[in-house]
């Protein structure tokens, strides 16, 4: 057998054109799973309603997804990883959708937590599947493009789906748990797209099965980058759910903004930031650096963050979201970074994924829960929202202190 970390690919073959199909229904089962936890803060007014919630307890249901991330994902990772990529995807897709049935059918807050806290499990343990489906069907140099259009369809599901919320909740008389039961069919409807088109390399399975089960965590998380890497998505993904969750909130009671404006408010800054991946990943591959990228955007983001609390505006906010859409085209460059650390093997890669997600999770999880806390304390949504808007300098820290090897987007031989 041969040594290489992608066996199932070499230099030489000739990448089979389904792959496309594969990764696009994968990507699409995937982001889908973001889209229902990005939607909480348009559906968050109706459900406070319905169960009298304080802000503190919005926090909790807009972070709960996220709770088992924190404590699971590299050993839900590890062990998630031992699975081939197609029954693993159909499985956590299976979960996801019983989790969507619980939550729309929740007489209590605390069976909405529990859904939430169900759906976030199987969202991140579906994760290393990602990490087989980029080593099966793609060459090194080719993760960073797949990572952007991956971002891209990020942009327009998850964008696409809190634009079309709005209309969803007045289509059942602004109820929440229909909305919950829709999702719910929708993944049912993916599970079975994705049984019937997904495929996979059965030289992946060699490699896995081949690598020693030891040290498989402490050499992933060994890289020095993946920690790096992590703690610029930290301070991104925090400011994200914070103002996800409660900018909706924010506008309809302070400038008495509509939730179809804010729905369309953050579906720009989501849907272009996933088409901005598309051409800044080309761009950092044209350079072969991503520091400046990285350290620009972060900047970026954070002003954009700050600017759209301050207005009242729509056009301007308009304008805003959409430089904070460009902003986070900074995606598909900093995720790519563990496929190309030197010598590293898929379920190390895995693992690395697993840590990035975790951080993810950790910032989804605390954005919320900090921003009503915050709101509780200083008795303004407005002031806790400009706080969590300077947490996307996180990227411009991280882009700084990544190694010279990590900041080349070329792969490096090891």
């Amino acid at each position: 057998m041969s040594d290489s970390p992608y066996p199932s690919m070499t230099s030489t073959s000739h990448p089979p054109r389904y792959r496309w199909v594969v990764f696009g229904v994968w990507v699409i089962c995937s982001v889908s799973g973001f889209m229902v936890v990005s939607t909480v803060g348009i559906l968050l007014p109706s459900i406070s309603s319905d169960l009298h919630l304080s802000p503190a307890q919005q926090g909790i249901l807009g972070s709960a997804a996220f709770w088992g991330n924190l404590a699971l994902a590299i050993p839900l990772t590890w062990w998630a990883s031992r699975f081939r990529l197609k029954p693993l995807t159909t499985l956590t897709l299976a979960l996801g959708t019983c989790s969507l049935f619980l939550q729309g059918w929740s007489p209590i807050f605390i069976v909405l937590i529990l859904g939430r806290l169900t759906f976030g499990l199987s969202v991140v343990a579906r994760e290393p599947a990602r990490a087989m489906l980029l080593r099966q069907w793609f060459r090194p140099h080719e993760v960073i493009w797949a990572q952007s259009i991956g971002a891209a369809m990020f942009g327009v599901v998850v964008g696409g789906g809190i634009l079309v919320t709005p209309y969803i909740l007045d289509a059942f008389g602004d109820s929440w748990r229909a909305t919950f039961n829709i999702f719910a069919i929708a993944f049912v409807i993916l599970t079975v797209i994705w049984i019937i088109s997904g495929r996979e390399q059965a030289e992946l399975e060699a490699d896995s099965t081949n690598q020693s089960q030891s040290g498989i965590i402490q050499r992933a998380l060994s890289y020095r980058d993946v920690w790096i890497t992590s703690f610029g998505f930290l301070g991104a993904t925090f400011a994200w759910s914070g103002f996800v969750g409660f900018l909706p909130t924010l506008l309809l009671e302070s400038s008495d903004i509509s939730l179809h404006w804010s729905g369309l408010i953050l579906a720009i800054f989501i849907i272009i930031g996933g088409v901005a991946g598309l051409f800044l990943a080309r761009a950092a591959m044209a350079v072969n650096n991503r520091r400046y990228f990285l350290q620009s955007l972060g900047i970026l983001m954070a002003c954009t963050y700050i600017g759209m609390t301050l207005t009242s505006s729509v056009p301007l906010l308009l304008i805003l979201s959409v430089l904070n859409g460009l902003a986070w085209g900074f995606w598909p460059i900093l995720h790519s970074v563990p496929f190309q650390l030197p010598g590293i093997r898929t379920r190390e890669i895995a693992v690395a994924l697993a840590l990035i997600t975790m951080m993810i999770a950790a910032g989804t999880a605390l954005g919320p829960l900090v921003t009503g806390f915050l709101q509780e304390t200083t008795g303004s949504l407005k002031t806790a929202l400009v706080i969590i808007g300077v947490a996307p300098i996180s990227l411009t820290i991280s882009g700084t202190l990544l190694s010279l090897m990590a900041q080349q987007v070329r792969p490096v031989s090891s």
